[in-house]
């Protein structure tokens, strides 16, 4: 219960004790002026009846005196009358019952004493007989009910009014408090928003500066957190010259990208030119033009995707292309190596094009590792080299078996429009040993075979049909996932993510199944954060107040998403273990991307764990948990499957 609500309780309490007491003293008052009023004419009309009565007895007109009971019977509150008189075989009885408007209940609580009164009828030396008068309680329960009826309403109305008046006092003496607690709450979930304003209350001044100063010392320290992994990533993977990433940094953004279910290309570029400058001008020219270069090819993007550069050596860059087509990809090589050549050698006044740079490319497939592939890509730029060409593309490895993309589509359509999907899901461990959730994965059957999302994935996203798939396992979650008892992971598609109104049909899809969304997890990836950040934002929201959980996957393969952890506040991110398994890295940078996380209260988990060495490695550099081989993947209960 809220302090309002728990103020407004206690006040309306006070209240009806208040109230209580006052209707008892006010009933009670009242009874006692009725019971006296009663008592003083049940004696007095006692008193009159006795000396009315004595000539009517003493001639023996019992008639007269049977008519006189009668008539004051009936024109009073007598509820009996009795005359014993001498001469009378038996006593003469009048009774006149009333009826009462109060109830039982009220006659109980508020009971009357029967109030009689006997007295002799005088006649001389002896008494004529004895009248005895019993009062009746009618009329006094009528007003008694109608005096607590009208006192009731009055005290109904005043504590209407009395908690209405406190409620509003007492909202309005909460504001600030109220505004501090929601200050917290956006503290806690979106971040620091600047200082919360000052109160006139005495009381919560204190606490106002109090919170203000820990909000802005929280935001310091992230921000402080946050540089220093950025300068100890620089240091670690940043080519001082040409700002774009040096030989480990592509070594660790290859792996990546050949652990995820991407495609693209791997592209050396050589720039000859660069050496004839340095004979020519010096080191600070040839310098200036590796730093023109390096600004160049990080303003390079691929349908929205910022290419991943590197500088190799001297003369040598890499980039990792995304997908893209086999034309856009053609014209992409044209218009980087033209823009390399006049950087390093621009002459306005000659007409002839000299071409100084040169480039091997080749194309990702299913099991190419980082060490062939760099090896088909030095081979194919000696290729371009010697037969004096821009670029020489290398040819794919023949393979019978291999699948156009337009096949592949057709196997993701049939597998789709026959829910001929499968599911398993892989444990994400704590260190602990508790099980943080288990992620989906989907796979495609197509007869007796059975294809990975590695597979089928990058297919997806090059005819972007990730988000049908999102609605399919979504489909499948509201049918079958009642069933799981386990939490689980779903990985969302940036094809959904960077729709507005897939993204509205995700929030409306959470709000019908609430309980299955409370124990979902929505995963989205590092590229998804950095290019659909308010779509991210707004879903995880929901999902919270679902209670859900939001966490992002491929995490710091771009240290630019560091910042956006303080607004979008994620329970968990998932970074891969080559950040954590290389030597060439100094373990100050890995722990302290650890605390920069933990800032945020968000979990560090490590994927692609394929040895106990490297679960114990990435426990002491301070991550929170691990997935990968040492907890394979597992399929779902039969029941569900």
């Amino acid at each position: 219960m809220s302090l309002f609500h728990r103020l407004v309780a206690g006040v309306a309490g006070l209240l009806l004790i208040f109230s209580i007491g006052i209707f008892a003293i006010n009933v009670q008052h009242a009874r006692q002026s009725l019971l006296d009023s009663q008592r003083m004419e049940t004696a007095n009309m006692t008193q009159g009846l006795s000396l009315a009565l004595v000539q009517f007895i003493e001639e023996g007109d019992w008639t007269s005196v049977r008519t006189l009971l009668q008539a004051t019977s009936d024109g009073s509150f007598v509820s009996a009358l009795r005359l014993e008189a001498v001469g009378l075989d038996e006593p003469i009885v009048v009774q006149n019952p009333g009826t009462t408007k109060a109830p039982g209940w009220f006659q109980s609580l508020i009971a009357l004493p029967q109030l009689s009164n006997r007295r002799e009828i005088s006649g001389g030396w002896s008494p004529l007989g004895t009248i005895m008068l019993e009062a009746d309680n009618t009329l006094p329960y009528n007003q008694l009910w109608n005096l607590g009826l009208h006192l009731l309403l009055w005290l109904a109305v005043g504590m209407a009014l009395t908690l209405a008046l406190c409620a509003l006092g007492f909202r309005r003496l909460l504001t600030p408090l109220h505004r501090l607690s929601r200050y917290i709450e956006t503290l806690q979930i979106e971040g620091y928003a600047g200082p919360i304003e000052s109160t006139r209350i005495r009381e919560l001044k204190g606490i106002t500066l109090a919170v203000n100063q820990l909000s802005a010392r929280l935001n310091d320290q992230f921000v402080a957190q946050t540089a220093q992994v950025i300068r100890l990533q620089r240091m670690a993977e940043q080519d001082a010259v040409s700002q774009l990433g040096n030989r480990a940094y592509l070594t660790r953004i290859l792996d990546e990208w050949l652990s995820a279910p991407e495609s693209g290309a791997l592209v050396i570029l050589r720039i000859d030119h660069l050496s004839e400058i340095y004979r020519r001008d010096g080191f600070e020219e040839r310098d200036n033009a590796i730093r023109a270069i390096g600004h160049y090819l990080l303003g390079i993007s691929v349908q929205g995707n910022p290419i991943q550069a590197a500088r190799l050596s001297a003369e040598e860059f890499a980039l990792i292309v995304p997908d893209d087509s086999y034309d856009h990809r053609e014209e992409l090589l044209l218009t980087l190596l033209d823009r390399i050549d006049d950087i390093v050698d621009i002459n306005p006044l000659d007409e002839a094009r000299v071409h100084h740079a040169c480039a091997g490319v080749v194309l990702r497939e299913p099991g190419l590792q980082r060490v062939a592939m760099l090896s088909k890509a030095d081979s194919a730029l000696r290729q371009a080299i010697e037969t004096d060409q821009r670029w020489y593309i290398a040819p794919r490895e023949a393979r019978h078996s291999e699948r156009s993309r337009g096949e592949w589509r057709m196997v993701i359509d049939r597998a789709l429009s026959s829910d001929s999907a499968s599911f398993v899901a892989q444990p994400v461990l704590l260190n602990d040993g508790q099980e943080l959730h288990r992620e989906l994965f989907m796979r495609l059957r197509e007869g007796d075979e059975v294809h990975l999302a590695s597979a089928f994935l990058p297919i997806a996203r090059h005819f972007g049909i990730g988000a049908q798939m999102d609605r399919y396992v979504l489909d499948w979650l509201s049918r079958h996932g009642h069933g799981t008892s386990c939490r689980l992971a779903v990985n969302l598609t940036q094809d959904l993510i960077g729709s507005d109104a897939e993204v509205d049909g995700l929030i409306e899809w959470l709000k019908t199944y609430p309980t299955l969304a409370g124990r979902l997890d929505l995963e989205v990836t590092e590229e998804s954060v950095l290019r659909h950040t308010d779509n991210v934002q707004r879903l995880f929201r929901v999902a919270w107040n679902l209670e859900g959980r939001g966490g992002i996957d491929r995490f710091a393969r771009n240290l630019n998403s560091l910042p956006i952890l303080s607004r979008l506040r994620p329970d968990y991110v998932k970074i891969d273990q080559t950040f954590f398994v290389r030597d060439d890295v100094d373990n100050e940078f890995l722990h302290s991307l650890c605390m920069a996380a933990h800032q945020i209260e968000a979990l560090v988990i490590v994927t692609r764990v394929e040895s106990e060495a490297q679960r114990q490695r990435v426990s002491d550099i301070g991550a929170d948990g691990y997935q990968g081989y040492l907890a394979p993947a597992v399929p779902l209960n039969p029941v569900v499957n």
